[in-house]
């Protein structure tokens, strides 16, 4: 089984998080390579967000991620490999925190 390391974790959620931008409704594709093994995540995902306002404007935050459905495929060598992704732990690298 293939270990999801939290630098793969974070780089997911980065690139998660701009692809996301200030939508509310997310449904595709972000991946990363990680050595030799493609780390690929399919997914679509509903953006809860609060509004608050700084400096006369409202910002809005992403207070949660409401997976509808994901999967993070692991490729090796042309080979899908079993992984330990967890959508929890991911979600909390994006929100820095509790999800």
């Amino acid at each position: 089984m293939y270990e999801i390391t939290p630098s793969v974790y974070l780089e997911l959620a980065h690139l998660l998080s701009q692809q996301v931008a200030d939508k509310e409704f997310f449904s595709g594709v972000v991946s990363c390579d990680d050595g030799d093994v493609q780390c690929r995540l399919v997914c679509t995902i509903v953006i809860a967000r609060e509004k608050w306002p700084q400096d006369g404007r409202a910002w809005r935050t992403i207070e949660r991620i409401l997976p509808v459905w994901w999967e993070l495929q692991t490729i090796a060598g042309g080979e899908l490999i079993a992984n330990d992704f967890s959508f929890k732990t991911l979600c909390r690298a994006v929100l820095d925190g509790e999800c």
